[in-house]
């Protein structure tokens, strides 16, 4: 399934945090394996908001 752009404005960690419902730590770990990608203030969170969800999916699935 391809990953879908959804652009918001997010100025620190935390915000990001709130905006895809995850810890600041996931966050860092998103960007790090560049999942979420800057423009500069503007983040693109649909690749994460994808990846949270089939990780969710999946772990709900095999436990």
């Amino acid at each position: 399934m391809a990953s879908r752009d959804e652009v918001v404005v997010a100025a620190s960690s935390r915000d990001l945090s709130e905006v895809l419902g995850c810890s600041e730590d996931v966050v860092e770990d998103l960007r790090d394996m560049g999942i979420v990608e800057s423009r500069g203030e503007l983040w693109n969170v649909g690749p994460a908001r994808d990846y949270l969800r089939d990780a969710a999916w999946a772990g709900g699935f095999w436990h």
